[in-house]
């Protein structure tokens, strides 16, 4: 009777568990909505009341706070809390491989969070943008140099950081002591897990043409147009050969990057034909004829930092054995799953193949169908591995395995820009969000894998323990422990936005009103103005964080409302892209 209520009460436990696992996002919700608000006081004291700057998310607590302090306009203490992203950064890269031991046997949140790629690129870029913003605030003279050369070197610490990781990709090989080898056995067995859809190649973060092209900027704001030349051609070259197509950001920016680098030629003396050899089918007429009207204008730099990335979520997967045929089979948790997670589930996980129908033909014990939510992992030879170590008795009827996910991305609408009565729009020029997806995509064979070893092990070990008593109450009972203690690693630098949108402009010196209207989710339009003064020769930035919340916002026009078009005719001060009434469909790389 007593054990009868043990059990009841523990599965209950379980269920609990698996409704109520609280994310990294939900922790932090009350400083994102302060955020989204506008008010970044009452979001840096809720980051400081959630996040230890000296715990397991310290990192967080840098980043989260310094992106707030960046929204104040405290530049030099976003930088500080930054720099010391970056350096927990690397720190904890090394302690990384001292926790495993703790992770195996409990779950990736009870060890420090050492962050993401795309993350520590992002350490750097508003590290830059930051050094930007002070160099404008400042006078000509010997400060807004230094202003100007922090910016510089951020943006090649970005860059340096990209090529290293590319050149020590797979080159690192872990020593493993007597626990570790353990935990080796069962990934071996796991390694016959892979995806069977998506291209990983497809998803390496191999480049950051958004940082070359702020380098440029940096160089052109310190008269260094020949260094400025070459970031913008490096530029250039990474949003055609393939950064703008992997992060779908359309052909605005590589118009603007050439254009720029045709316009630095201009002013280190080369020729039209040098110019023209350099620049074939890349400019239009028009855009060939700004370069002898821009040279006395002033310039204005619009960033636009849309909405944010989405927060990652947990996706709860049981395993069981096949014995028939040799297999382990994995599928959504029974009694909750949303289309969210199926979709993730199906994408990088799911039989999709003809071998996935063969297994289900051939799996006496159930009848046959056609069943798109089912991972069968033939083990072959493994599968005696697998019951000599006891993995087959430990999993029993099921295994509870966590996994992080991400929903699809948001669709950003399309930012215009009004200037003196002209509309000009805003071209993608980086999108963090997919930066993330990606990224996750990238990484969930190794995930899934590491996370069913650590439950596998955890079992193991119940199971053993629970080999003394012969009710198996207490092998129960330690499984099930193991299994309420086990969570999927969802944090993530939160506070990134989810798209970067640029406009870059020449403009008569003067004072000029700027009214942004931009399109976001949920049917949400926001606007902001903003008065400048600009001075000849001038490249002033603006940097402009757009989240539709507390501000003016109205619904977007009905479909057979027309929505106001940017102004395109002749003479105007564009850099002559098209303007986009459409944003690009956003797929996700595939094989097929």
């Amino acid at each position: 009777m007593i054990a009868r209520r043990l059990l009841t009460l523990l599965s209950a436990l379980v269920l609990v568990q698996l409704a109520g696992c609280a994310t990294y996002g939900s922790g932090v919700q009350q400083a994102l909505t302060a955020v989204e608000e506008g008010d970044y006081a009452k979001a840096a004291t809720q980051i400081q009341s959630s996040l230890s700057a000296d715990g397991k998310d310290r990192l967080l607590y840098n980043l989260e706070l310094g992106v707030i302090r960046h929204l104040e306009g405290n530049y030099a203490e976003s930088n500080r809390l930054l720099e010391d992203a970056a350096r927990i950064s690397e720190a904890l890269k090394k302690k990384q491989l001292r926790d495993s031991l703790m992770v195996m046997m409990s779950n990736p949140r009870n060890a420090d969070y050492a962050g993401n790629t795309h993350e520590e690129m992002m350490i750097y870029y508003y590290k830059a943008l930051n050094y930007l913003a002070i160099a404008g605030q400042l006078s000509p003279g010997n400060a807004r140099l230094d202003a100007v050369e922090g910016a510089r070197i951020e943006s090649r610490r970005l860059l340096l950081r990209l090529q290293a990781l590319r050149n020590n990709e797979g080159s690192y090989n872990q020593y493993k002591d007597k626990e570790e080898r353990t935990f080796s056995k069962v990934m071996d067995v796991f390694s016959v897990l892979v995806g069977n859809l998506v291209d990983t190649d497809d998803l390496t973060y191999r480049d950051d043409a958004m940082a070359h092209y702020l380098t440029g900027v940096s160089f052109e704001m310190n008269d260094e147009y020949d260094n400025a030349r070459i970031s913008y051609l490096k530029a250039a070259e990474s949003y055609e050969s393939g950064y703008s197509e992997q992060f779908q950001l359309g052909n605005g920016m590589v118009q603007q990057a050439w254009l720029d680098v045709a316009r630095m030629m201009r002013r280190t003396g080369f020729s039209d034909n040098e110019i023209t050899q350099v620049t074939v089918g890349k400019l239009s007429e028009s855009q060939l004829s700004l370069l002898d009207s821009v040279a006395d204008k002033s310039q204005l730099l619009v960033i636009e930092h849309k909405g944010r990335v989405p927060e990652k979520k947990e996706l709860n997967l049981q395993l069981s054995i096949n014995p028939n045929l040799r297999a382990l089979e994995l599928q959504p948790y029974f009694f909750e799953y949303s289309q969210e997670e199926i979709n993730w589930f199906y994408l990088l996980y799911a039989d999709k193949m003809f071998y996935g129908l063969v297994a289900d033909y051939l799996n006496a014990t159930r009848n046959f169908r056609v069943d798109f939510f089912t991972k069968t992992i033939f083990l072959g030879p493994l599968y005696d591995t697998a019951e000599s170590m006891g993995l087959t008795n430990a999993i029993g009827n099921s295994l509870r395995v966590a996994v992080p996910y991400y929903g699809r991305p948001l669709d950003y609408g399309q930012s215009l820009l009004t200037i003196d009565q002209q509309t000009w729009s805003l071209d993608p020029a980086a999108s963090p969000q997919l930066m993330a997806i990606q990224e996750q995509m990238k990484n969930a064979g190794p995930e899934i894998r590491a996370a069913l070893s650590r439950a596998a092990v955890k079992a193991i070990t119940a199971s053993a323990i629970g080999s003394q008593d012969s009710t198996g109450l207490l092998a129960f009972a330690g499984k099930l422990a193991a299994q309420l203690s086990d969570a999927a690693e969802t944090r993530s630098w939160l506070l990134l936005p989810g798209e970067i949108q640029i406009r870059r402009l020449f403009l008569e010196p003067g004072d000029h009103t700027l009214t942004l209207d931009s399109h976001l989710t949920d049917n949400r339009r926001q606007q902001i103005q903003k008065q400048v003064s600009l001075k000849p020769g001038d490249i002033q930035l603006w940097t402009v964080r757009t989240t539709g919340a507390n501000t003016t916002s109205k619904a977007l026009p009905e479909k057979n409302e027309a929505a106001p078009e940017p102004d395109t005719q002749d003479g105007t001060p564009t850099t002559d892209s098209v303007p986009k009434t459409d944003k690009p469909t956003r797929r996700l790389p595939t094989k097929e």
